[in-house]
């Protein structure tokens, strides 16, 4: 039997959990289909109990508090477990940014990130940020481990939108995207997420299976010409093989 309250709760931290963008009351109601009042009474329980915080002109967004508390969960994974001093490794070589993300449904979830100082620049991913698959290399990477007939399934749910002028916006150009993903084993997102960031991923599945992970590199796009990436790609493939090679004995 199912408890409404907790229902509304958790469909308000999943709205806001799938924009890192701060979010008026009055957006929140219409997503979750609750009336202002209602939304607004839990929105300041979230707030009392820190995991919700309100900004100048009636903006909310969710704190850390909640992305510690399910970090905790999925850091115990055993791939996460096998990964992690693998992309710290990867990182301290190129000296780089390295993410971790778990598909869940047409999104992909940080669950791991090793930070590297971008100078003045700050990236907008953490851990527990939600992002379209479509549009980041990691996503594209786990959607090249999948049918054409998924990837399409997958692009017609998401809620596609140029977050940048180099977004993929039709189904055509992600599948070109993937099919040469599949010919050079990685892929990447230049500035299709983020201005000024380029990332490259590679997934993380045996050998003709579905992928549910996926790894990266992420820096400014101006550290990451196509050399570099051709460089980076050789040291990914490394940290691949030996994670998968350690997940095949677990």
């Amino acid at each position: 039997m199912s408890v409404q309250s907790v229902e509304r709760t958790f469909s308000i931290i999943e709205y806001l959990s799938a924009d890192s963008k701060p979010q008026v009351l009055a957006s929140i109601a219409k997503a979750c289909g609750l009336a202002p009042a209602t939304t607004h009474r839990l929105l300041e329980t979230l707030r009392e109990l820190g995991f919700v915080k309100s900004e100048p002109g009636g903006y909310y967004l969710l704190t850390p508090k909640l992305f510690s508390l399910t970090s905790n969960a999925v850091t115990n994974s055993s791939l996460i477990a096998i990964a992690r001093p693998h992309l710290e490794d990867l990182s301290s070589r190129v000296n780089e940014s390295v993410h971790l993300v778990l598909r869940e449904g047409c999104d992909v979830l940080y669950v791991y990130k090793v930070v590297k100082s971008l100078g003045s620049i700050q990236m907008a991913s953490h851990i527990g940020m939600r992002i379209p698959m479509y549009r980041t290399a990691t996503g594209k990477a786990i959607m090249s481990t999948l049918s054409q007939e998924e990837v399409r399934q997958i692009f017609l749910e998401s809620d596609i939108r140029s977050v940048t002028q180099n977004t993929i916006t039709t189904i055509d150009e992600l599948l070109q995207c993937l099919e040469m993903t599949r010919k050079l084993g990685y892929s990447t997102d230049i500035e299709e997420n983020e201005l000024g960031i380029t990332c490259i991923a590679m997934p993380l599945g045996r050998a003709g299976t579905k992928a549910k992970y996926a790894f990266s590199i992420s820096s400014l796009s101006s550290r990451m010409s196509s050399e570099r990436l051709l460089n980076l790609a050789e040291e990914m493939r490394m940290t691949q093989m030996n994670i998968l090679s350690e997940l095949v004995t677990v």
